[in-house]
């Protein structure tokens, strides 16, 4: 089975390829799920709009994957959505239990809620990519997702990871 965050960097990158001809690098970043610069010598702007208007072809397991792409100071900045980890979760086997390590403590907690539907929610999608592209403080930033809503909505919104907390463990049990 091939890593979710090799199957992203392939769809993307030949997703771009074929609309671009480039096939670009792509980073973890702080402003988005994945950036490229590749594209500095060029128009990114123009690049941006021209991948925003074909966005829908480029498909994770038969589910969009991207939200939004933007541009900023010459960098392509790509948003993912919450229908693409549902697709990549769908195929994956049973998690096992993890190591000692506190986060994959935390994930094999969450993996236990209820099954549903990965919620739509940005701040909660920015921690799970932050956390599968190994950006920094990428595992704190998942975790601590969630807090940004109170009460019965952040548990909830806590329930609801199941989905997301199944895939961080299986990249690390097979990148360990």
């Amino acid at each position: 089975m091939i890593s979710m965050k090799d199957a992203i960097a392939a769809a993307l990158g030949e997703f771009v390829e074929r609309i671009t001809g480039v096939r670009p690098t792509f980073r973890p970043s702080k402003k988005a799920h994945l950036a490229s610069s590749d594209f500095l010598r060029n128009d990114a702007d123009e690049t941006a709009k021209l991948l925003s208007a074909h966005a829908e072809e480029c498909t994770l397991f038969s589910a969009p994957l991207l939200k939004e792409i933007k541009a900023e100071n010459g960098w392509l900045l790509f948003f993912f959505t919450a229908d693409a980890i549902d697709a990549y979760e769908a195929v994956l086997p049973e998690p096992e239990e993890p190591d000692d390590s506190y986060f994959a403590r935390r994930l094999w907690i969450t993996v236990h809620h209820a099954d549903a539907e990965t919620p739509d929610d940005p701040v909660l999608l920015d921690g799970f990519y932050a956390a599968l592209f190994s950006a920094p403080n990428g595992e704190q930033r998942f975790l601590s997702a969630p807090r940004h809503l109170d009460g019965t909505a952040r548990v909830a919104l806590e329930q609801r990871m199941k989905r997301m907390a199944n895939i961080l463990l299986w990249e690390r049990r097979n990148t360990l």
